[in-house]
């Protein structure tokens, strides 16, 4: 399976992967949490730290 993830930072400043978007009013993609079925949450260096979710169906 292959999957396209995108960005979202929190207004606290935590980071996520997620395979749901929404467009931006600059017409970019952020994203989301809702209805998303994988969230990687990115902690410190991504290089070793992520946790992934995922949903099942």
């Amino acid at each position: 399976m292959h999957k396209k993830l995108y960005y979202h930072k929190t207004d606290g400043g935590a980071e996520y992967l997620t395979d749901k978007w929404t467009r931006n009013p600059d017409g970019s993609k952020e994203g989301v949490f809702k209805n998303a079925t994988i969230i990687v949450r990115i902690d410190g260096n991504i290089r070793k730290d992520a946790e992934i979710s995922i949903k099942d169906n």
